[in-house]
Order: structure tokens, then C-alpha cells, then sequence
């Protein structure tokens, strides 16, 4: 039975930081994938006088999302287009709800999301958002929720809300180097070394990660919740 795979992230390009290699697996085993994008992820970089060049940012961001969500074979791809690190406690009940009725619409078995151990605002409040749209009820087939590690995010929090303890492992031993090239694709936010977010540093990271299962590249999940049903 083919899985239906719903990933529900912050920003363009988390997908490919986050879970990269286990939905080019997903997309090997004709898994159907769907792709959520709550906010926009750039406009927090410009002050109120560049809004043309965090525009023309946030498009090539999309841009580049679609693309790779072509590459994923990606069923349907949403860009909820919400403001970067600037969400107001009154909008969220309003993106809660738009998170549900994805969720409802594509009824997947499984879910990729954030830490809630993340420093970045984004992060956190996707994943509280999630949790609440997942409510446990008869009419959801929700299996598996899992919450994935994000680099410059999860590991510069320090433990200031929490830490990212992995209990999950995907082999991605025959996917990291296509993960790499599809954060290539994101030219604004591939990084240079020693950035966490710079190729060789993602490949160091599915090393480390693969050392702790044995495999030689991994990625790390946190469960959240798998209901055996």
C-alpha cells in the first residue's frame, strides 16, 4: 500500500534541510508527496524600505520550491504566503485552521514537521499549529508524525527551548547527494563553509547522523506520535 506523504514546514527549502533525502526515497517508492508552505521566509531580512527586493526574493524562493517539487513528482505543492518571523497571535488560529483543511484534503498517513526545539519562531509555531490541527479523531488516518532537524535552527537553540532528541533514522546512503543538489537550487540560501547550511556541512550532518545507526548518511527524525492502527 502506497503511503501519502504530507510535509507541513516554515520556509522554501526547510523541505530539502529537513527531510530532503527520505522524500527523494518516498518518490523511489511512488509514494504520493505533498508539500505545505505556512510563511513566505524572506521578508524578515529587508526593513520596511526594500519590500521590492523581499518580493522579488520571496518569488524566487517559490520558484525554486516548485521546481524541486517537480523533481519530487510532488502531487500538490501550497504556499500559504504568511509573514517571515512576523506572525500575530491573532492570525494563528486563521492558519491553524488553513493547516487543517490541507490536512483534511489530502488525509495523508504520514507527516513531516518541525522541532519545537528550533530557535527560529517560524519553526515552533509550525509545529504547535500542526499539533493542534492533528488532533486525534476517528475521521483522520494520521499514522506517523515526525518532526525533523533543521541546520542554523535546530542546533543554535542551545537547548533555550528544548532539545531535538532523534529516535528516528532514514537511510539516505544512495539520496544525499541529489538532497545537495536540490538545495543548490535554493541559491539564496545554500551557504559557504562554516555555515551550517553550506553543502559540505549538510553532508557532514548525514554522516553524523548515519554514525548513529550505521548507515554511512541518515537522516533524523523525532517521533511525535505513530498510532498503529
Amino acid at each position: 500500500m502506497k503511503e501519502k506523504i504530507l510535509v507541513i514546514c516554515a520556509h522554501p527549502d526547510d523541505e530539502v534541510l529537513g527531510c530532503g533525502g527520505s522524500l527523494l526515497k518516498h518518490r523511489d517508492n511512488k509514494n504520493e508527496i505533498n508539500l505545505v508552505f505556512v510563511f513566505e521566509g524572506s521578508s524578515a531580512r529587508y526593513d520596511s524600505f526594500n519590500k521590492i527586493k523581499a518580493t522579488k526574493d520571496i518569488q524566487k524562493r517559490e520558484e525554486a520550491a516548485k521546481k524541486i517539487s517537480k523533481i519530487l513528482k510532488a502531487k500538490s505543492i501550497s504556499f500559504l504566503n504568511y509573514p517571515n518571523l512576523r506572525s500575530k497571535n491573532s492570525q494563528l488560529l486563521d492558519i491553524t485552521k488553513k493547516i487543517e483543511k490541507k490536512i483534511n484534503e489530502i488525509n495523508p498517513n504520514i507527516i513531516y514537521t518541525h522541532s519545537n526545539s528550533d530557535l527560529n519562531r517560524d519553526h515552533r509555531l509550525c509545529m504547535e499549529m500542526v499539533m493542534t490541527a492533528t488532533r486525534p479523531v476517528l475521521k483522520k488516518k494520521i499514522r506517523t508524525i515526525l518532526s525533523f532537524e533543521i541546520p542554523s535552527s535546530s542546533e543554535w537553540s542551545y537547548s533555550s527551548f528544548g532539545s531535538f532528541t532523534p529516535n528516528y533514522f532514514e537511510n539516505i546512503d544512495y539520496y544525499v547527494k541529489e538532497k545537495i543538489k536540490l538545495m543548490k537550487i535554493y541559491k539564496s540560501e545554500i551557504k559557504k563553509i562554516p555555515h551550517p547550511r553550506s553543502a559540505e556541512n549538510i553532508l557532514s550532518q548525514s554522516r553524523i547522523a548515519g554514525s548513529q545507526c550505521g548507515f554511512s548518511h541518515a537522516e533524523r527524525f523525532q517521533i511525535i506520535r505513530i498510532i498503529n492502527q
